[in-house]
């Protein structure tokens, strides 16, 4: 049941269909898949994956390929996985945060901040990016490393199922795991694993458990991106060359395009930010300029996109993509770009309304357009919609609020540790604005109409984008007292509260029961 709640409702890919083209988004599809589950649990073999593609995020001319398993599959995935994930969680090196349960970007870059800040003789920086690495895994290695895992046969037919194309056919699967598969990061993180000790990186024991030792050269991972920060540029080549010849028995390589060796006084990206030691002596974590100057371009397009939208359309279109940018940002040196990400919005939207209304005194559009939204400041410079009071907030409101990082060998899996991950919880908010971090710890994170968690507690959003799909998935919705009953206190008044709840099951109260098992159109 877990394992097909986690497919069918809470995966945001839970609308995409395998090649046998079946979702389950009823209630009763839930029930019927979950049955076919438990049934085929001995006997299930799986079936290819359908590949298609997608725009990168660092180049949305390029596209990267998904193989999307068929929904029985999934489910049976997300089942192997919560056998197999404590297991290796309990192994994994103490800085590798991609893909795993309360781990995440935020934690890789205050990881590496704590590695370089200060007096740190680590300035020189290999900076490294592995070449396709989900299509190239061994099969073997990895089966191999698997041991005598319980269902070690049903990964191995994963990995061998094939691929169907559309305009292709079928093509057999030599090499690889398909991106797009519940299990599949976990499989990356399995084979990379050990990469630190190949690397070199030694930690103390005893009181100093956990601190790296004088010398060695430290390593920063997130699924197929690292850095290894060492002490010279010598050290650093060597690294490269170990690492080089580690990786081959795994089928991997390094992408030799985005591999580089910097200074930190030049400065380093990584997973969109930038690290930089100033002259000053000071290292300042800053959004990185590519990731600065994309954003704007984005916002540019969209903006030209909505030209005869009207207002409503352009907030439902814009605001969700502001406000995921700025909650992946929140937590680093983004003042002076969050004050100038401001200005730039206030331009798109003063020349939009501008378009819309050519014929219109500038007076006219500025009363039309812009006032006092938001009650809680006294800007009357808000962009919004005086119809429904909707606007874009801006991202100068922002705080900035530094992340707190996980420690290196602290698993969600471990029943000892349980108080430390329940403090975490309350300490460390999601980047969110007050309001909405105040809606969420009342209603205790979850929708009031399915009871489902809102945000996932130990995985939220990893990436602008995510932030902003995960914006769009939450509504705030009025909902009457009496069919929240059950949520508040006995004998509260009757009337409207704002509740956050999910947008499908928003419009869910709205339309009528549908089919159980459905093909997805």
């Amino acid at each position: 049941m877990v394992s097909v709640r986690q497919v069918t409702q809470r995966n945001t890919g839970r609308g995409t269909a395998g090649i046998d083209g079946l979702v389950a988004l009823t209630s009763q599809a839930r029930a019927e898949m979950a049955v076919q589950v438990h049934a085929s649990t001995g006997s299930h073999v799986p079936s290819p994956v359908r590949r298609v593609y997608i725009p990168k995020a660092s180049d949305k001319a390029k596209l990267r390929p998904l193989g999307i398993p068929v929904l029985i599959d999934r489910c049976h995935q997300a089942r192997v996985k919560q056998a197999l994930e404590p297991e290796w969680e309990a192994r994994f090196e103490p800085r590798s945060y991609g893909f795993r349960p309360g781990r995440g970007c935020q934690d890789a870059i205050q990881s590496l901040f704590g590695i370089l800040h200060g007096k740190s003789g680590r300035v020189q920086i290999l900076d490294a990016d592995l070449a396709a690495a989900f299509d190239k895994i061994s099969h073997e290695h990895l089966l191999t490393e698997l041991g005598g895992f319980p269902a070690r046969d049903m990964i191995a037919g994963w990995l061998k199922a094939g691929i169907f194309e559309a305009g292709k056919g079928f093509t057999p699967t030599g090499q690889g795991t398909p991106q797009g598969g519940i299990i599949s990061p976990l499989l990356l993180n399995i084979a990379l694993h050990g990469l630190e000790e190949a690397a070199g990186v030694r930690y103390r024991t005893a009181s100093h458990a956990g601190e790296l030792r004088p010398g060695c050269p430290a390593v920063v991972r997130y699924a197929d991106d690292l850095v290894v920060c060492c002490h010279s540029r010598q050290q650093a080549e060597q690294v490269k060359v170990r690492l080089a010849e580690w990786l081959k028995p795994r089928g991997l390589a390094f992408n030799e395009a985005k591999t580089r060796i910097a200074r930190l006084e030049d400065g380093f990206d990584f997973l969109g930010f930038n690290l930089r030691r100033y002259p000053n002596g000071k290292l300042l974590t800053k959004p990185a300029a590519a990731a600065i100057k994309g954003f704007r371009k984005r916002l540019a397009g969209e903006f030209r996109a909505l030209h005869g939208a009207n207002v409503q359309t352009v907030l439902t279109r814009i605001v969700p993509i502001v406000r995921g940018w700025v909650a992946y940002y929140r937590a680093v040196v983004s003042t002076r770009v969050f004050a100038a990400l401001t200005e730039y919005l206030w331009k798109l939207t003063y020349k939009w309304a501008c378009r819309s209304h050519p014929n219109k005194p500038k007076g006219w559009i500025i009363s039309r357009y812009y006032g006092k939204f938001n009650k809680f400041r006294n800007d009357r410079w808000v962009f919004g919609d005086r119809a429904t009071g909707a606007y874009l907030p801006k991202p100068s409101w922002t705080e900035i609020v530094r992340h707190t990082l996980v420690k290196g060998g602290a698993s969600p899996d471990d029943p000892a540790l349980a108080g430390y991950w329940a403090q975490r919880r309350r300490k460390v908010l999601p980047p969110l604005d007050r309001y909405t971090i105040r809606l969420l710890s009342r209603q205790d994170g979850r929708c009031t109409l399915c009871g489902e968690n809102l945000l996932t507690r130990d995985q939220p959003p990893q990436t602008p984008e995510g932030w902003e799909r995960w914006f769009l998935q939450l509504t705030r919705q009025a909902i009457k007292a009496d069919i929240l009953i059950h949520h508040e206190t006995p004998g509260a008044p009757h009337g409207n509260w704002t509740h956050l709840v999910h947008d499908t099951c928003s419009r869910k109260r709205r339309q009528p029961v549908t089919p159980a098992l459905q093909l997805s159109t």
